[in-house]
Order: C-alpha cells, then sequence, then structure tokens
C-alpha cells in the first residue's frame, strides 16, 4: 500500500473534497485548504455522499491558507484556472525540495504556470471525469458519478511517465479508477472534445443545460462541427483520438438530460469563467497547427461576447 504520504488540496471545493477524501481514506495525511466551507468542515468535519460508498471524515484537517498548512509532499491543485494568480502567493508555502504538484484543473495551461514555481520534472497533470456538486450543508460533498483520472507529466519523458505511473497507482489505491500517459496533450484534447463544444455553447447560449442545447436549432450539428475541428488540431499537434469519439461524446451528452456545464454555472453566479484555459490556449495552439478551426473561431468570439471580452 501506498500510504502515508502528507497531501495539500489546493483550491477544496467539491471536487477537491471528493479526492482529498479518498486519499485520506487510503491512510493518506490530507489538509484540505478551504475559505467558505471551512467553519462547517472544521465543527462538522468533511461528509462525502458518493454513489461508491459515502466517506465521513469526522476530524478532516482544514487550513484556510496554505502558510497554515504547510509544505507537502503532494500538492493537489483543484481550483479553477481564473484564480492562477494566486500560485505566487499560495504555492512556496506548500513546498518543500522534492514536492511534487498535480493539477485537476480543466484545460490547457494550468501546469505551465504551476511550473513557475515548480520545477517541471515535477509536475504533473491530472485529467479528471467526474460529477461532484456541493450540497446546501457546506460540509458535505455529492458525487454523482464518475472520478477516473488520466495522468501525465508536463516533462514527457520516460521519468515522467514513470512517476504519473506511481500517481495512477496511489489514486488507484484510494478506489479511483485510472491510467497514466506520456505526453499531456494527449490526454488534454480528450476532454476537450467534450468542454470546448458543450461548455462553450451552453455559456455562448446565456447559461443554459446541455437538454435546451439540444433542442435549439442547428446546435447538434454545430457542436459537432466544432468536436471534429478540435479533434483535428489534436491530431496535427501529433495526438490523434479515437475515431468514434464524436459519436461516443454526442450520445453521452445527450443521455445526460438537463445538465448544466461548469462555465456556465460560473457564469450564472457571476463568477470568473476558465475562458483561456478552455478556449482561448487551445485555439492558439490549434492555430500554430495550421489548423482551419472557423466554427471554434466563431464559437470563441460568442464567448468572449457574451462575458464581455474585446474580440
Amino acid at each position: 500500500m501506498l500510504e502515508g504520504m502528507k497531501i495539500a488540496i489546493l483550491g477544496a471545493g467539491a471536487l477537491g473534497c471528493y479526492y482529498g477524501a479518498r486519499l485520506a481514506e487510503a491512510g493518506h495525511d490530507v489538509t484540505f485548504i478551504v475559505r467558505s466551507a471551512y467553519e462547517a468542515i472544521r465543527a462538522q468535519g468533511l461528509h462525502v455522499e458518493s454513489v461508491e460508498g459515502d466517506i465521513d471524515l469526522p476530524e478532516a484537517h482544514v487550513c484556510r491558507t496554505a502558510q497554515e498548512c504547510g509544505p507537502a509532499d503532494l500538492v493537489v491543485v483543484c481550483w479553477k484556472a481564473p484564480c492562477n494568480g494566486g500560485f505566487a502567493e499560495s504555492l512556496p508555502p506548500l513546498l518543500h525540495e522534492k514536492t511534487e504538484v498535480i493539477t485537476l484543473q480543466n484545460g490547457m495551461g494550468n501546469a505551465e504556470a504551476i511550473a513557475a514555481f515548480v520545477p517541471a520534472s515535477r509536475v504533473f497533470i491530472g485529467l479528471c471525469f467526474v460529477c461532484c456538486m456541493p450540497s446546501d450543508n457546506p460540509a458535505v460533498v455529492r458525487h454523482l458519478d464518475g472520478g477516473n483520472i488520466r495522468f501525465a507529466p508536463l516533462a514527457a519523458d520516460a521519468a515522467g511517465e514513470e512517476r504519473a505511473a506511481f500517481f495512477a497507482e496511489m489514486f488507484r489505491q484510494a478506489r479511483i479508477q485510472t491510467s497514466a500517459h506520456r505526453h499531456p496533450e494527449e490526454i488534454l484534447w480528450t476532454k476537450l472534445t467534450w468542454n470546448i463544444p458543450f461548455n462553450g455553447l451552453c455559456l455562448a447560449h446565456g447559461g443554459i443545460d446541455t437538454k435546451q442545447l439540444f433542442a435549439l436549432p442547428g446546435q447538434v450539428a454545430r457542436a459537432r462541427a466544432i468536436m471534429e475541428e478540435v479533434c483535428a488540431a489534436a491530431e496535427k499537434r501529433g495526438f490523434p483520438l479515437s475515431r468514434d469519439i464524436v459519436e461516443w461524446q454526442m450520445k453521452r451528452t445527450e443521455a445526460m438530460g438537463a445538465f448544466t456545464p461548469s462555465s456556465a454555472v460560473d457564469y450564472l453566479k457571476h463568477r470568473p469563467v476558465e475562458y483561456d484555459a478552455i478556449w482561448g490556449t487551445p485555439l492558439a495552439r490549434a492555430k500554430e497547427a495550421g489548423v482551419p478551426v472557423p466554427e471554434f473561431e466563431k464559437l470563441c468570439a460568442d464567448i468572449r461576447r457574451r462575458l464581455g471580452m474585446p474580440l
């Protein structure tokens, strides 16, 4: 068993609390760095209502700041990309000379932002497919579906891949389905085939859910066209995706029913939206590869217009 690692969950919202609780259940020393839920978790403990078995941590270790937490062996970044400006303040107090960092954030560019403070050889990407949400009680998190993680090193080499396999095994022992890969783009484009069109279109239409999107004339075809462009960009950059991924994503999204993607939720709640990580940086990489992506570009313009950003 891989036990006893000191782990800091930076940005312990619903997602961070879920994965941190699984790691604590597996025997690791986990500290949750939280803000709004601090008093509730400190008083009540952390409780996860999960489709795969509930978790109760009556004495969950919570801190308000990284300074209070102190150095850890592993930092798991779970806050959203617009918070990355906080790395300068929050990462250094969590580091010792061998600290490794995993980002579970959406989109591209997050690991590179972390590497400004941690050597790239100790930075890893964890691409997670999970549905978690807070409850009315800040000390309770609901895990509704999924949870599997694909790991890859920012430094795409054999040593990094070996270490990614270590983290895959560590999370697997925490009852999470995992796999390890060598190159980060190999895994990032896969999730972006869904996030770019569906997160984007639901946001561009004012914060609607996927059921409403599927009912709008022309939007299913538009989502498919955007997804095909994303696949073309991934292939041109050297990371061809599964041939059936477009049909698979379309079918699973239709089956979701009235699901509101995270960016649409952020927009409706007047919170910062992860524009650069999910759309801006991937679009720039597609253009670097020389791939024509007119539908993707149109979507980005629609999103920027919705968010009041310059075109």
